[in-house]
């Protein structure tokens, strides 16, 4: 048996040596590819594994962004980067203030705004005459005595938080002469009590003169308040005939509130 198959394959080495020719160069010329003739249609699912990869073949722009996942990572990778990020990203000290920079230009005016509504009104704080008291009667006021000088209109009431001026005038006609005399004035009470006066002279002697009444005030009550105006005259001379006349007297009440 073993001769027979030497002599066959002395008498057929030629053709064996022919035939491995053959198939050895269609094995070679099968493995030559040209670039881009292999494409991932031709390949099997899983077909080329991570042994089949040249080494540095495949980088990042390979690789299509959000298909890797953690598994896909080996152990510690991703730590070690989150790591090399974190004390890369550690913060800093804080810098110096830094110096302050130069003011800006002022700003548009802005267009004005609507009109508020009208406030409530106040309270009237001019002032008005709320009482004009006047004597018109002719009141002869002998020496040494006091005489009533009759006024008609003089009363009024004060309201809570009015503060009241007193003011006026009186015409008197003075006596020929006038011995001893000290305090000749048309004195005026508010509710009895004095207030105010006009000076009574005594020159010119027989003279008509009008005189005013000295500015008083009757201040704020804390509630309303009904007053009352009345007038004397003082005449201090001491002789017979030394008498004095008023003709006129005008008082007025003015309130500021």
């Amino acid at each position: 048996m073993r001769r027979r198959f030497i002599c066959h394959l002395r008498d057929n080495l030629v053709g064996y040596l022919a035939l491995f020719a053959a198939l050895g160069g269609t094995s070679y010329a099968a493995v030559r590819l040209t670039p881009g003739s292999v494409t991932s249609r031709v390949l099997a699912p899983a077909a080329v594994t991570h042994g089949k990869l040249a080494a540095g073949s495949v980088d990042g722009r390979n690789v299509i962004d959000g298909t890797l996942k953690r598994a896909d990572f080996a152990h510690g990778t991703l730590a070690a980067l989150s790591g090399a990020s974190s004390n890369a990203a550690a913060k800093g000290s804080a810098g110096a203030n830094g110096s302050k920079g130069t003011e800006g230009a002022g700003g548009r005016a802005g267009t004005p705004g609507p009109a508020g509504p009208a406030g409530p009104a106040g309270a009237d704080g001019s002032g008005a005459i709320v009482v004009r008291a006047r004597g018109t009667q002719t009141v002869g006021a002998p020496h040494g005595a006091t005489t009533n000088v009759p006024v008609d209109g003089g009363t009024w009431t004060q309201a809570p938080g009015d503060v009241d001026l007193v003011t006026g005038s009186a015409t008197i006609t003075t006596p020929s002469a006038c011995t001893g005399s000290f305090g000749n004035a048309l004195m005026l009470q508010v509710d009895g009590k004095p207030a105010t006066f006009a000076v009574a002279p005594t020159a010119p002697a027989s003279t008509t003169v009008t005189m005013p009444i000295v500015v008083t005030s009757v201040m704020e009550p804390s509630a309303s308040s009904s007053h009352q105006i009345t007038a004397t005259l003082n005449n201090s001379c001491t002789k017979s005939g030394e008498d004095f006349t008023v003709s006129d007297v005008k008082v007025d009440v003015i309130k500021f509130h």
